[in-house]
């Protein structure tokens, strides 16, 4: 068995004293960096029987793997739209967590449930039936892929714009953890609060060589970035959880099953609305008499099972994924100090899916071809 182990923590402020040994240091990290952005991206996407170098696919995607995405500090999907060309992924603004993504042009600017999106988001297989609660704090992340659309071919309807491929971290056959800390906040203007976040995993085998383990879970509290006006009390509060734990069982060569599940629990403000017939739209101002509230609670489970079949030299996979999620929220929708209009929803959804495949090569020829079925309630 071998150890591995790695810590980390960063903050918004640091006091740096240059010294001709600390320079090279200095220098030593940032070609590290390089080489982890410019190193290998493989993607899983084309939905092949092995990963592919990105470099080697036909599709128009960007990819990230884990050592890229620690490299360029991304947080939450949202800090990619820097990163991606012809990609926004930006929040709602309406409601916390409720993704607006829109990739060449195409999305949908809506938190309303019922309004199917135009960029399909994935996470370990899994098709998200709703937008919302899709924007969260990302943590143990093995890949992320950013298609542009049409995708429908592969990924089915609401890919006309693209598709999120989010690719959480699997169980290890060796022993590993990582603990990381990070704290942040608004530097002018006397405003706001400090955020902190703390993310971290064990991962390791249970069974040496038949099953392999992994928990984790990233806390954050954030005081609330901005200064409500009406009352002087900081605004954008948010205090979120989440847990995940997986399982990895290899019985033989052939014959792998993956399960993860996953519980996320998020309370916070609702939007920070600033209403331009009162406040300059270059600052920060905003005066509202509803602070709102933004309550979400979300349980994740999906279970891949692989087995390699000598037809083809391929493999059948079977992905079954399930998602139920709640939510709660209040808004100030006219962003002033009095009330015009404030608006409550309540949202309920719950989903199933299958997706059953084959992917296989015949000479010059690779095939894949597949069963989906898919059910929610909202």
């Amino acid at each position: 068995m071998h150890l591995k182990q790695s810590l980390f923590a960063t903050a918004s402020a640091v006091l740096l004293i240059a010294t001709n040994a600390q320079a090279q240091e200095a220098e030593t990290e940032r070609e590290s960096a390089i080489d982890r952005v410019l190193g290998t991206v493989t993607v899983t996407a084309t939905k092949k029987k092995d990963v592919e170098n990105v470099q080697d696919v036909p599709v128009a995607v960007t990819a990230f793997n884990s050592d890229t995405l620690d490299a360029l500090n991304v947080t939450t999907l949202e800090s990619l739209s820097y990163s991606s060309p012809n990609v926004s992924l930006d929040d709602v603004g309406t409601s916390r967590g409720t993704a607006n993504f829109a990739i060449r042009g195409l999305g949908v600017n809506s938190s309303i449930p019922s309004i199917d999106p135009a960029v399909g988001v994935f996470v370990d297989g899994v098709y998200l039936g709703v937008n919302s609660g899709v924007v969260v704090d990302l943590f143990d992340v093995d890949s992320i892929e950013i298609l542009r659309g049409p995708q429908g071919l592969l990924f089915g309807r609401n890919t006309t714009g693209g598709a999120v491929v989010i690719n959480s971290g699997n169980p290890t056959d060796e022993f590993t953890y990582k603990l990381g800390a990070k704290v942040d906040g608004p530097v002018d203007e006397d405003r706001g609060g400090a955020s902190a976040t703390v993310q971290g995993y064990v991962s390791g085998p249970l069974i040496e060589g038949v099953l392999n383990g992994k928990i984790g879970a990233s806390y954050t509290s954030d005081a609330g970035y901005f200064e409500n006006l009406y009352n002087g009390d900081n605004h954008g509060e948010l205090q979120a959880a989440t847990y995940r734990g997986a399982l990895e069982f290899t019985p033989t060569e052939r014959l792998s099953f993956l399960g993860k599940v996953e519980y996320t629990d998020s309370r916070g403000d609702g939007p920070s609305g600033s209403n331009a017939g009162y406040f300059d739209r270059d600052s920060f101002d905003f005066s509202i008499n509803e602070p709102g509230l933004a309550e979400s609670e979300t349980i994740f489970g999906s279970l891949r099972t692989d087995y390699d079949v000598d037809f083809g030299n391929g493999r059948i996979t079977n992905i079954f994924g399930y998602r139920d999620y709640t939510s709660e929220s209040v808004g100030d929708i006219d962003a002033s100090p009095i009330t015009f209009f404030h608006s409550g929803a309540e949202l309920s959804q719950e989903q199933f899916s299958n997706e059953l495949r084959y992917a296989g090569t015949f000479g010059k020829a690779d095939v894949t071809t597949g069963l989906y079925y898919f059910e929610q309630e909202i």
